[in-house]
């Protein structure tokens, strides 16, 4: 299976005043391949740049040093599908819940009656129930999350990249787009980076999770996930399962005592 993205070396550092005359470094020396189709979580202290570092693969910020690749190509000559941490502040209240989904599709400059089509083929091939016709604001957080992953996913990204999603869910609703996204993974096998601030989500959706030190980021450890897939909620409850958090419970104290 070909890498879908490669990290060598990344490097970055935002000034620490104005005058930029002096510098705070966010992530040091962080490689990492992540296989095409392949779900990646990362997990680490907050503020120790995780957001940073997706921001970094991107395109919306440069790396200092280092190299990315996806694909084969710069992040910024390639598709890839973003979904933020505050992702209903990045729908369009003024348009209804297709033309959002449709968006990147409109500044291609594909026609109305394309856009729409794509649209609608997309819900139906994920199993996505989304009132077309109405706001965002009309639906409830998990309706409109499925909106935002929709839209990231309607002009096919290679890689879909995912920071803190479903924070300001509810425990319900939480437990029901987690398994929407795999359920859309399973179908449609994009490459996913997903960063959680949750151990049990970031070990129940992954193949791997990447463990990040404090700032500035490194890359702490690795661990596999052999769960099976298609995963379910009712695996969270297994000794396997135990097992990893376990695992991933002790590599995070190590971290926190670096």
């Amino acid at each position: 299976m070909e890498n879908s993205v490669i990290v060598r070396n990344l490097y970055k550092s935002f000034p620490k005043d104005i005058k930029k005359s002096s510098y705070v470094s966010i992530i040091e020396d962080v490689s990492i391949e992540i296989k095409s189709g392949e779900f990646v979580t990362f997990f680490g202290p907050n503020g120790c740049g995780k957001t940073t570092f997706l921001n970094v693969l991107s395109g919306l910020l440069p790396p200092d040093e280092g190299e990315i690749l996806i694909q084969g190509k710069n992040p910024g000559t390639t598709k890839i599908g973003y979904i933020f941490q505050n992702f209903p502040e990045t729908l369009f209240p003024w348009r209804k819940n297709i033309d959002n989904i449709a968006f990147p599709l409109e500044l291609k400059g594909m026609s109305k009656v394309e856009r729409y089509k794509n649209v609608i083929e997309l819900e139906r091939s994920l199993g996505i129930e989304i009132d077309n016709g109405l706001y965002p604001y009309k639906l409830s957080s998990g309706q409109q999350q499925l909106v935002a992953i929709a839209r990231a996913l309607i002009d096919q990204p290679y890689v879909l990249l995912m920071d803190e999603p479903f924070n300001a869910l509810d425990f319900q609703t939480r437990v029901f787009v987690e398994d929407k996204i795999l359920d859309i993974w399973e179908k449609t096998k994009t490459t996913i980076l997903f960063v959680s601030h949750d151990i049990d989500e970031s070990i129940y959706l992954a193949d791997r999770v990447v463990f990040f030190t404090k700032m500035p980021a490194k890359i702490a450890c690795i661990m596999e996930v052999n769960l099976p897939r298609p995963r379910h909620q009712q695996m969270m409850t297994s000794k396997e399962f135990f097992s990893l958090r376990s695992k991933a419970i002790e590599i995070f104290r190590k971290v926190m005592e670096r």
